[in-house]
């Protein structure tokens, strides 16, 4: 299945006896060759993620409506004892 024209375009060693070799034809097609203790190598051709770049504006920040109660209880607050131990 591995043809002598086909390079290693990259490994990933998981360890010793198991591991992941990425190579490329010549034509720049792509294939897998993973390779696990006592089982046979498994051949696939990995899946490709299309990446768009895409220059869409920044979405608009939020209005924060004012003049609710409770967006001021805490302006004045002052606890009610100063001498409680740390926690």
């Amino acid at each position: 299945m591995i043809n002598r024209e086909d390079k290693i375009i990259s490994m990933l060693l998981y360890n010793s006896h198991e591991s992941d070799m990425t190579y490329q034809r010549p034509d720049s097609t792509t294939y897998v060759c993973q390779i696990r203790k006592n089982k046979p190598d498994t051949f696939y051709i990995p899946e490709t993620q299309l990446e768009l770049p895409l220059d869409l504006p920044k979405p608009p920040k939020p209005t924060i409506p004012q003049g609710f109660p409770h967006q001021n209880m805490l302006k004045d607050w002052v606890p009610k004892s100063q001498n409680l131990p740390p926690h």
